[in-house]
């Protein structure tokens, strides 16, 4: 069954991370882009996603499938993230947190729909924004 799961959320992705990122992602602001560094290649990889319950500081984020999803490998080898919501860069750092059914309430419909249903292994990931500096 999570081979299933995972081959079946391999295949939604690949067709709509690229449309996702063409088209809205960053933009709405239900979504945000998150950029790490790639953790074999070093360069800038951007994946889109729903965004979960967001601050000045915070920004929370669920990985569907866990220490499993290539993003989550990536931040935890390289912390330093950039993430753009409604047009603009943040820097941040992210970390990974464990599942809390309370944190995940505070998600949209949306974004709690993914690990009850393509999940494997989901987590938390925090990212720590640091302060936009005045121009």
């Amino acid at each position: 069954m999570t081979r299933l799961r995972r081959a079946l959320a391999h295949a939604i992705w690949r067709v709509f991370n690229p449309i996702a990122l063409r088209f809205g992602a960053g933009r709405a602001p239900w979504w945000v882009i998150l950029e790490t560094t790639g953790r074999k290649t070093g360069r800038p990889i951007h994946t889109p996603l729903a965004r979960g319950p967001m601050n000045d500081t915070t920004l929370w984020l669920v990985a569907v499938h866990g220490r499993h999803s290539n993003f989550v490998k990536n931040l935890l080898a390289e912390p330093r993230v950039r993430v753009k919501h409604r047009g603009r860069w943040r820097d941040g750092e992210a970390g990974v947190e464990p599942l809390d059914p309370a944190r995940l309430a505070e998600f949209n419909f949306y974004a709690r729909t993914g690990p009850r249903t393509l999940g494997i292994d989901p987590v938390l990931v925090k990212v720590d924004l640091i302060p936009a500096r005045a121009s």
